[in-house]
């Protein structure tokens, strides 16, 4: 309470220097901003650089991609109004609009799709998601350095035609296109790096700009009116809160002063469900919570080691302890993916008493065998109820002693790639698109991603096959033998699948539901008579806006 109370105050602070405004003049600002918790301070808004959630909902509303997430999540014509594609999936062209501008009045061409996609994938920009271009032509080649950035497989044809050239079919290319990774950049602009977070320099071309930002602090936009869809943007501004507490987050949105929360404390949420059941908005996600051991180094680059550690955490325990409708997990592919057949361990199947003596036979079998783990986590209420349930689970089944290691947000972002830093870490991965490739790449011995550190040819060869293979029953039985085998190897212990929660204010409208957990600003509406504070109206309930 005392933590949401400081946050009021230095919102208060901030908008309140000066006199204060009439009471009618600031009921009508109130009705025309959208507040939004953002679950934390975006890393970077560089958007070549971004790799985290709360960069990404900002980004969505600041820049227009070729394509775009509609409100119900799927892809909607954006810089592009249409495009086509050859019959063997590896040609596309994109038409771009004729009045797609920057924010400063600069028409957004060809060239600066181009420019940011070569830029991207360039390894002196250091963008953590390049991997997810390499279904480009030639993009795998340039990320190693081994071709220059002018040979991927991007061009322009006039100011007003994208072209991509694939190095294999992927249907799922829109959705990427959809992402930050893959917004327009300008050289003579964004090659600054105060461009992206200075009000004064920065330069958009999508249906918001940034008005300010206080680093820590809040992010302020304001509608860009000169973007070419700006009649449809309902809401004049919208500021976003880095706020990492949930239970901080919820006092806030209770007292009106939040109108979306990033998530749900997980000890509230039975009764939100009752208060709240009109508010509350829960759906199936494409996020997989797991621990991730350090293969690589003795002692967990024994099998036999990580066999028993993962096997002595009850799943079902954890997520009923969380009480937040997460659903335990025992592979990579969450369930709400299309199409994929999962192959679960057989051991799933143990009652606990079982699974627990085969733990520790494990265990027992390892070569050598630590007193002591260390499992590293960053600040938040869930992630230390996790680090807790496992750490009784560990040293109840096992017997080993586990000390607990909290960074902050960015200072864990340093540390994840550095396994000399650590032992054990959670991470949570959530799918960029609807395909279980978009989970089982992550963990190829190439793979930006591939955290432990995991390396298995077979594991890999599977991949590349299924990423080859144009039958779609073939490729969905070759990505569930290659998830089978690395289940096998334990280089990560799966934890559960997330549910996308948020509260949402019934004076919002326009909130959908989907998997990817996107809902840009720009396709939603604020009701200027209902307060924030405003009770759940009978008639907000059975909407068409997505509450459940």
């Amino acid at each position: 309470m005392r933590l949401a109370g400081l946050v009021m105050s230095v919102l208060a602070l901030a908008s309140g220097c000066g006199a204060e405004p009439p009471a009618d003049a600031a009921k009508t600002e109130a009705a025309r901003e959208l507040v939004r918790g953002n679950g934390g301070d975006p890393g970077s808004l560089d958007p070549a650089l971004a790799e985290d959630l709360h960069a990404y909902a900002v980004l969505a509303d600041l820049y227009e991609g070729l394509l775009v997430a509609d409100a119900d999540g799927g892809i909607a014509p954006g810089v592009a109004e249409r495009w086509v594609v050859s019959e063997d999936g590896l040609e596309w062209q994109f038409f771009l609009r004729e009045d797609a501008h920057w924010s400063d009045g600069q028409r957004v061409t060809a060239a600066h799709f181009v420019h940011a996609l070569r830029h991207v994938l360039d390894p002196a920009s250091g963008s953590p998601n390049a991997f997810l271009l390499e279904l480009i032509a030639n993009a795998a080649e340039v990320l190693r350095g081994e071709l220059p950035p002018e040979s991927l497989g991007v061009q322009a044809d006039g100011d007003g035609i994208v072209q991509i050239r694939l190095a294999r079919p992927a249907p799922w290319l829109p959705t990427i296109l959809a992402m930050s990774i893959a917004l327009p950049r300008r050289p003579d602009v964004h090659d600054d790096p105060a461009s992206f977070t200075t009000p004064g320099k920065f330069i958009g071309n999508g249906p918001y700009r940034l008005a300010s930002l206080r680093p820590g602090g809040e992010i302020r936009l304001v509608r860009d009116e000169g973007f070419h869809d700006a009649e449809s943007v309902a809401i004049q501004a919208v500021r976003y809160l880095p706020i990492t507490d949930p239970v901080a987050e919820l006092n806030l949105y209770r007292s009106g002063e939040l109108d979306i929360t990033a998530t749900i404390p997980p000890s509230h949420f039975e009764s939100l469900r009752v208060e709240r059941s009109c508010e509350l908005h829960v759906s199936p996600g494409l996020g997989f919570y797991y621990l991730a051991f350090d293969v690589t180094q003795p002692p967990l680059d024994d099998v036999r080691l990580r066999e028993a550690l993962s096997l002595a955490i009850d799943r079902r325990r954890l997520v009923a302890m969380l009480g937040r409708g997460e659903a335990a997990a025992y592979g990579l592919v969450p369930p709400s993916i299309a199409s994929h057949e999962p192959d679960d361990p057989q051991w799933r199947s143990l009652d606990r008493a079982a699974r627990e003596r085969r733990a520790r036979d494990a265990w027992a079998a390892a070569g050598s065998r630590p007193e002591s783990l260390e499992l590293s986590y960053d600040s938040g209420d869930v992630h230390r109820q996790v680090a807790l349930a496992v750490r009784s689970m560990w040293q109840e089944v096992l017997g080993v002693e586990v000390t607990l290691r909290q960074l902050e947000w960015k200072a864990f972002l340093d540390q994840r790639t550095d396994r000399d830093a650590w032992q054990v870490m959670r991470f949570v991965w959530v799918g960029d698109y609807d395909d279980a490739s978009s989970f089982t790449d992550l963990f190829t011995s190439a793979g930006d991603n591939n955290l432990p550190g995991y390396g298995n040819p077979r594991y890999d060869a599977l991949v590349e096959q299924a990423a080859t293979t144009a039958d779609a029953g073939a490729r969905t039985r070759l990505l569930a033998q290659a998830e089978r085998l690395l289940l096998d190897d334990h280089p990560v212990a799966p934890l559960y699948f997330m549910t996308n929660k948020h509260l949402v204010a019934p004076r919002v409208t326009g909130f959908r539901q989907n998997p990817l957990d996107r809902h840009p600003s720009r396709w939603l509406r604020l009701d200027g008579v209902s307060p924030r504070s405003g009770s759940c109206a009978a008639a907000h309930c059975g909407s068409d806006d997505g509450a459940s």
